[in-house]
């Protein structure tokens, strides 16, 4: 297979080639943990500049694994500075090729992201359905037109593809670099048998993947929040984690149409606390852990957004039921 190319893509339903740029190699979870008593961190317009690529493989992606079957995931294990966490992660690459070249363009079933790595990922934090992929190309995704955003509050984590389709002799797959295969950076869901390091399964290159992220920076706190002489964020939960309910606090500098919403890992709203006028000072409102038709949710993270004239705070809720 001739090196992979860069080729650029729109989210499902959308994620149609758009014209591929060619080049030899590509360049070198919202999940904030609260910690009460450390600085507030605020998600607002004004974020941190897009940093390069993370990826594992440095070769040029010309090894064809036609090694999996409908079900099954090929990914990488990554991980950004410590000193960037917490970052979003704005866009996906995958390489995607064939031993003669010439495939065409073919859809598979998702690209998942995973809050961790191996021995166990976890359960997946965001899943793009439905990729179409170009064979030759190192194929990116925008994510950032997706529903909710994508935070990783530390590492590693994980990026796969899994197929639709069983791979063939002569039909596209999942490419690696062919140049040695590092332990613990390369992971196969098998069928059966789960989680795999690559490397053990015979896997001779890490697989070529990317991630594009940016960090999210402490902003200045703006005209529309106001935080207390003792330091405490303008958003709080408590307690957090939670098992019945949560008492949320916020407080405005002056009376302002407010959005107070919770969010599944998923990015979709599930239930609305406030949405109207607050007044200035402290506000309050309780979660008792049901959604939008009072049922009771099941126990996980959830998202606490706060919008309230023109800037956003978010928080994680740690239900355990």
């Amino acid at each position: 297979m001739h090196m992979l190319r860069l080729a650029r893509r729109a989210p499902h339903p959308t994620a149609h080639p758009s014209t591929p740029v060619p080049m030899a190699v590509l360049a070198v979870a919202l999940v904030l943990l609260v910690i009460l008593s450390g600085p507030f961190v605020e998600v607002a317009s004004s974020q941190c500049v897009e940093e390069p690529p993370l990826q594992n493989w440095t070769g040029g992606g010309a090894v064809v694994c036609p090694c999996f079957i409908s079900g099954e995931e090929g990914g990488s294990v990554l991980n950004a500075p410590i000193a960037h966490y917490p970052i979003q992660i704005i866009k996906v690459g995958v390489g995607w090729g064939s031993q003669l070249g010439g495939t065409g363009t073919q859809e598979e079933y998702a690209i998942h992201i995973y809050p961790a790595g191996l021995p166990n990922p976890g359960a997946s934090i965001f899943n793009l359905l439905g990729p179409n992929l170009t064979d030759g190309f190192i194929n990116e995704f925008d994510l950032e037109p997706e529903p909710g955003d994508i935070v990783l509050n530390s590492g590693p984590f994980t990026v796969t593809l899994e197929l639709l389709n069983d791979s063939s002799l002569n039909g596209p797959s999942l490419v690696h670099d062919g140049n040695g295969c590092q332990s613990g950076k390369n992971v196969v869901y098998a069928i059966p048998g789960g989680w795999f390091n690559a490397c053990a399964l015979g896997v001779t290159g890490d697989w070529v993947f990317t991630a594009t992220y940016r960090s999210l920076c402490p902003v200045s706190v703006g005209e529309e929040f106001t935080v207390s002489s003792g330091g405490a964020p303008p958003l709080v939960s408590l307690p957090n984690p939670f098992v019945d309910a949560t008492r949320i606090e916020f407080r405005l500098a002056r009376e302002a149409p407010v959005d107070l919403a919770v969010f599944d890992a998923s990015g979709r709203r599930i239930a609305v606390l406030l949405s109207g006028p607050a007044a200035p000072g402290l506000n309050e409102v309780t979660w008792d852990g049901t959604d939008h038709f009072g049922r009771r949710v099941a126990s996980g993270t959830y998202f606490l957004r706060l919008d309230a004239g023109g800037r956003t705070a978010t928080r994680p809720l740690n239900l355990m039921r």
